[in-house]
């Protein structure tokens, strides 16, 4: 027996109902409005982390420039502080060779005079040790420079008429400085019509 099926394929040419239609349509611009949600969303990730690294950036670049001004104030300041410390030793030494003059007290006021000025007046001589036993007076000095500045303070000792006997009893190099020990005498006033004594050299070659 033959069958016709006058109804068709179901839905075959038929349009898709308008509800369907509207369904599908929304669908699809809800796919694509999530889809450029998640793209600007994460344009925005990237663009506040780029915010933020440059903003790191920038900072860090500010505290390098403040280190490098801070040491760099540090090295002046560690400058100018050495300066004064080889000032202030250069002044304390000479304070406290005038200082140890003073105190042997028993010596006439002249002969601490003359001495403290040949102290003064070798540049880089810095008086260490003076004592006095009797007569006889003992001095330990340290010289910056030129080792002729040994020689130079001896001479200038002699000079003054003021000592006998000046003689140099040690003399060391230390690194780039020279230490030296002394032993003189006072001069004796000597009395009218006696021949003067013969003073001693004791400067040497240095």
């Amino acid at each position: 027996m033959i069958r016709i099926n006058l109804a068709g394929d179901a839905g075959a040419g038929w349009p898709e109902p308008p509800g369907r239609m509207v369904r599908a349509g929304r669908g699809r611009t809800l796919q694509r409005l999530l889809a450029l949600g998640m793209m600007l969303g994460g344009a925005a990730v990237v663009l506040n982390w780029r915010m933020e690294q440059a903003a790191r950036s920038r900072s860090l670049e500010a505290r390098i420039g403040q280190v490098s001004r801070q040491r760099q104030q540090h090295r002046e300041l560690a400058r100018e502080l050495q300066g004064l410390e080889q000032a202030g030793r250069s002044m304390e030494g000479r304070v406290r060779a005038i200082e140890q003059l003073r105190a042997l007290q028993e010596r006439p006021v002249r002969v601490l005079d003359v001495l403290s000025d040949c102290v003064e007046a070798v540049p880089g001589l810095r008086l260490q040790e003076l004592s006095r036993k009797g007569g006889t007076f003992s001095l330990r000095g340290l010289v910056s420079g030129e080792s002729s500045r040994v020689s130079e303070f001896i001479a200038r000792l002699q000079r003054t008429g003021e000592f006998d006997r000046v003689e140099l009893i040690h003399f060391q190099e230390q690194n780039g400085r020279y230490a030296f020990a002394l032993s003189f005498e006072e001069a004796v006033a000597e009395e009218p019509g006696t021949e003067p004594e013969q003073k001693s050299g004791g400067a040497g070659d240095l």
